[in-house]
């Protein structure tokens, strides 16, 4: 159960953003259908909802929105309560960054989750395009024509939302390091690589590398 990864995935007091982020052997973070579930697998699926448990805002890009059509963000009844009684909202806020604010509007995830969803472009984004932000959601412009993540995770704390999940995804992390915005990587590497399937046999940390040997399945 996510439960038991608490310990695993503790948030510290203060201010906080974790990159969550899944790659195969051969660093891809998506399958061949372009979606992260196709190389993820039940335990992966694990630390994402532990992770998720007791954050703030969950914050991705429109690709990934676009790409893995997210489910309305919410928590399980006795979780909710739990965060409620811990001094955190209900559930996390799902937090999308768009630039062009082009998104299947109609799902779910922008009318169903439990807070609303907070949509994030910049002062480029047209008018047009702005009113298509649904009443569901809030919309947040950025200065300038870029959302820097500096500033949106500013915005975030400012809000409340110091426990910060950035799922991605690859640019968006990419935009989040460049700025040294992220506090802590929580990389989950998948056996695959291609077509095939690897078995971790081996893993040791030394300085700030760690050393891993996967060997293909049936051969371990």
């Amino acid at each position: 159960m996510s439960e038991a990864l608490d310990d695993e995935y503790p948030w510290p007091s203060g201010p906080w953003v974790r990159a969550l982020f899944v790659m195969t052997l051969d660093g891809a973070a998506a399958g061949a259908d372009g979606r992260s579930g196709s190389i993820s697998g039940p335990a992966d699926l694990e630390v994402l909802l532990a992770v998720r448990r007791w954050s703030d805002a969950v914050v991705v890009g429109a690709a990934t929105m676009r790409l893995e059509r997210y489910k309305p963000m919410r928590s399980r009844e006795g979780v909710s309560a739990e965060r409620l009684a811990r001094g955190r909202s209900a559930a996390p806020r799902l937090v999308i960054v768009s630039g062009s604010l082009d998104l299947p509007w109609g799902d779910p995830a922008y009318s169903e989750s439990t807070l609303p969803p907070l949509i994030v472009t910049s002062a480029s984004a047209t008018e047009d395009a702005r009113a298509r932000v649904p009443e569901t959601c809030e919309l947040l412009v950025a200065p300038g024509d870029r959302v820097d993540p500096t500033w949106l995770r500013a915005q975030l704390i400012e809000r409340g939302l110091e426990r910060i999940v950035c799922e991605g995804g690859r640019s968006l992390l990419d935009d989040f390091a460049r700025a040294g915005a992220i506090d802590e990587w929580a990389l989950s590497l998948s056996g695959r690589a291609g077509v095939s399937e690897f078995t971790p046999v081996a893993v040791r940390t030394q300085d700030s590398f760690v050393f891993t040997r996967f060997v293909r399945r049936g051969h371990e």
